[in-house]
């Protein structure tokens, strides 16, 4: 994906220049809805978004550039938007609701990118949201400890390392990440809502439960 700057120069520059991505992506996203990526140029959506193809060209390198910036933007936002513990669940089947119904397009930007860069992108997103999901368990640990809940022993025993949380993180992030990614190759072909179910059923609890373990040094026998 092109990384260039919004602009240079003014403020006014920055602000056109912005704009003029702004309009590229949502001519992109039109045509999307009813045109294969591949039949897409790059003289039909600067003229969609009334600009040049020069200003195309600032901001992308060519069509499949700008659909990988689209999407991965997209794939952020649904992912991002659910990131807590009780609404991860809606977050990730939006997500995959989102890349069936894009099939083609989702494919398209896929295919165009190598497997390293795909399994690094859902991987950062993922664990963003994973990280999201630690911190709010660990406050709402922290505040039941301190009211004297029942149950805060776990929490009060001993602070929780860095190394330790980070492996949480990991671990959920791969386990998420490998149903992704196997989901993708296998054509998607599993219903969204039926492996997000599924996913609920084995995370709903055990993350919380992780953080309990390593908090007392519990040790398996």
């Amino acid at each position: 994906m092109s990384d260039r700057p919004a602009g240079s120069g003014g403020g006014r520059g920055t602000r056109d220049a912005a704009g003029a991505r702004a309009a590229l992506v949502e001519a992109l996203k039109r045509r999307l809805a009813t045109t294969p990526l591949n039949k897409v140029s790059v003289a039909s959506l600067a003229a969609d978004a009334g600009v040049t193809r020069q200003a195309f060209y600032y901001h992308f390198d060519d069509v499949y550039d700008a659909a990988t910036w689209v999407f991965t933007s997209e794939v952020a936002d649904h992912v991002l938007a659910h990131a807590e513990y009780d609404l991860w669940a809606d977050g990730f089947l939006r997500l995959l609701a989102y890349m069936r119904r894009h099939r083609p397009q989702v494919k398209a930007v896929l295919d165009s990118l190598t497997w390293v860069k795909t399994e690094r992108f859902f991987y950062q997103v993922l664990r963003r949201m994973m990280r999201a999901i630690v911190a709010e368990l660990e406050a709402a640990g922290a505040a039941g400890a301190d009211a004297g809940a029942a149950g805060s022993e776990a929490f009060a025993r001993r602070p929780l390392s860095d190394a330790d949380r980070e492996f949480v993180i990991q671990h959920y992030t791969l386990a998420v990440l490998g149903h992704l990614l196997h989901w993708l190759a296998d054509g998607m072909k599993e219903e969204p809502e039926e492996l997000v179910r599924r996913l609920e059923i084995v995370m709903n609890g055990h993350v919380r439960e992780s953080l309990d373990r390593f908090r007392v040094g519990r040790r398996l026998p």
